[in-house]
């Protein structure tokens, strides 16, 4: 297949590494830079002997004549791009953190599908990628594609990186959602790898203190999405959030989207969600990527 990914961060490496080993697969990036470093040399990976080539472009050249989309870019990035005058020759594969984008995509006139990636990763210039922790990538259906989205996993699959199909895209999402609103931020104001939510008792608190707000929010069982908690910050003990390592980068993150979502869609107060929202804000604030509201 013919495959665009929109982004090259962590996640937009990880799939341009993997996927441009048995596809054409075309990155579009922001910088002049970083395009020309990957038309150059192509992707390294740490855990792969050679690099992938790519075929590099800006987010300007995006046109038609795809077989996929792929948007891998922040989710406060992804209104701007539904209101460009996208390519709708092929569906959409959107992998954000959080559930903000699903009422956008709503009003997209594009084919679409959401998905999560349990995968860890960490770009370590703007063609490397360390691939911290395998995983796989799930993906429901969002908007046109009903059956086609089976045939696209098919293609998109392999042992060494898996697709998989989940029919409820509602429960995939907020299976992540809640473990991104627990794990990233506390990881983030503290500082502290995955492991802390596990082996410091008063973060730890803090934590399922976190989950049980998220659970009565969403309606999730508390005691299976606690022990999903514990269960992947134990697969990602070394691992540093995404929410940790844009606030090292001096980067916007994505707490609005993922912790904001849920406080959002509380009628009742939620003391602990409101915290870190405000912590994580400051802390922008301080790195100089957000002014004071």
């Amino acid at each position: 297949m013919k495959i665009g990914i929109i982004g090259a961060g962590s996640i937009g490496l990880l799939l341009g590494v993997y996927l441009g080993r048995a596809h054409d697969v075309h990155m579009f990036v922001r910088r002049e830079g970083q395009k020309e470093k990957l038309n150059s040399e192509g992707i390294l990976c740490d855990v792969l002997e050679n690099p992938t080539p790519v075929n590099a472009h800006l987010s300007s050249e995006m046109a038609s004549g795809y077989d996929l989309w792929i948007v891998t870019i922040k989710q406060h990035g992804v209104e701007a791009l539904l209101e460009q005058n996208l390519p709708t020759d092929a569906p959409y594969l959107f992998l954000q953190n959080g559930m903000g984008h699903l009422e956008k995509l709503s009003n997209a006139n594009i084919s679409s599908a959401v998905g999560v990636v349990e995968h860890g990763a960490l770009a370590e210039g703007d063609n490397k990628v360390a691939h911290t922790g395998r995983g796989n990538i799930q993906i429901a259906n969002f908007s046109h594609l009903a059956g086609e989205i089976v045939s696209l996993i098919e293609k998109l699959h392999t042992i060494t990186f898996p697709f998989y199909y989940r029919k409820d895209h509602q429960m995939m999402l907020k299976n992540k959602l809640i473990i991104n609103t627990v794990i990233n931020p506390l990881t983030a104001v503290f500082g502290q790898k995955n492991r802390c939510i596990l082996t410091n008792p008063y973060i730890q608190k803090i934590a399922f203190q976190l989950c049980e707000e998220a659970c009565g929010v969403l309606d999730m069982d508390i005691s299976k999405e606690w022990s999903r908690v514990e269960e992947i910050a134990g697969k990602t003990s070394e691992n540093q959030s995404s929410m940790l390592k844009d606030l090292k980068e001096h980067r916007l993150t994505e707490i609005d989207s993922i912790s904001g979502y849920i406080l959002n869609q509380s009628p009742l107060p939620l003391p602990c969600h409101q915290f870190v929202i405000s912590a994580i804000h400051a802390l922008e604030y301080e790195e100089g990527v957000r002014s004071f509201e």
